[in-house]
């Protein structure tokens, strides 16, 4: 039988033992709680297409697609401290949402130039080529330049950057020659060429090979008038740990060939940057 002394340290050590209990609860608790507010996920809205195939458009299910949708889904990937939401949109809503901070970035097939280089910033690695070439019919004639272009009718899509170049000649060389604006499908714009509602086409050289590819519209190009590349682009006020992260994740998926395979399952070709 135990005497008093003896219960007495017996109860001493029991509460010492409940005390360093509480204790290490109280800390696991607020470790926990340092740890999840020190790691929080920033929503980003990211902007691309809603009919602009193969880059991003929608299935016939609904579901988001193409090779920008499929690249935006693997940055997003590696950057666990962020969460894309995408905002769809026809291109030039995409880029008044970027401007307005509807949305912080961007992609789909976005070229630099210096008008966006001054109310956008730039990521730093390029994913497609997009030199611009002259497409025309082989009765046409191969064309080099615009100056080639004299006296024929252009079509461009309005906002994109063959617009820009396109207008930056006439606006030096007034009624050189004449523009159709819009926001013609692929198959429009085939339709359009073989109608001869227009007989040349500002384009980069996947655009040119889809046409043939699908349209069978046989079309020739000269040399590049502009060499250019798809960045993402991103709200002027963005935060650079943003951009900082998105170009090291690019740089990563150019490295490790993700983009390249993109590249050859949606735009059936490496139309990749080499640089």
């Amino acid at each position: 039988m135990q005497n008093k002394a003896s219960r007495s340290k017996g109860l001493w050590i029991g509460i010492i033992v409940v005390v360093i209990a509480v204790i290490a609860v109280v800390l696991l608790h607020n470790n926990g709680k340092s740890s999840g507010s020190s790691s929080k996920v920033q929503t980003i809205k990211v902007g691309s297409g809603n009919d602009a195939q193969p880059f991003a458009y929608l299935d016939k299910s609904g579901k988001p697609v193409g090779m920008d949708i499929a690249l935006i889904q693997a940055i997003d990937k590696k950057l666990p401290q962020y969460k894309f939401k995408l905002t769809l949109s026809d291109f030039p809503t995409l880029i008044t949402n970027l401007k307005s901070g509807k949305t912080t970035m961007a992609m789909e097939q976005i070229e630099q130039n210096t008008e966006r280089k001054q109310d956008f910033k730039f990521g730093s690695v390029g994913y497609t080529v997009w030199d611009t070439l002259l497409a025309t019919k082989k009765s046409t004639g191969v064309l080099n330049s615009f100056a080639d272009a004299k006296g024929k009718k252009l079509y461009v899509t309005n906002s994109t950057n063959q617009a820009t170049l396109t207008d930056a000649y006439l606006k030096k060389n007034a009624n050189a020659y004449s523009v159709v604006r819009g926001t013609y499908t692929m198959e429009q714009i085939a339709q359009g060429i073989n109608s001869n509602q227009f007989n040349v086409y500002p384009a980069p050289k996947y655009s040119i090979d889809l046409l043939n590819r699908q349209f069978k519209t046989n079309l020739v190009y000269g040399k590049a008038v502009n060499h250019s590349n798809a960045y993402p682009m991103f709200n002027k006020k963005a935060d650079p740990k943003l951009v900082k992260a998105v170009n090291k994740a690019m740089e990563e998926l150019k490295k490790d060939g993700t983009i390249k395979k993109l590249s050859n399952k949606w735009l059936k070709g490496d139309y990749v940057p080499k640089d």
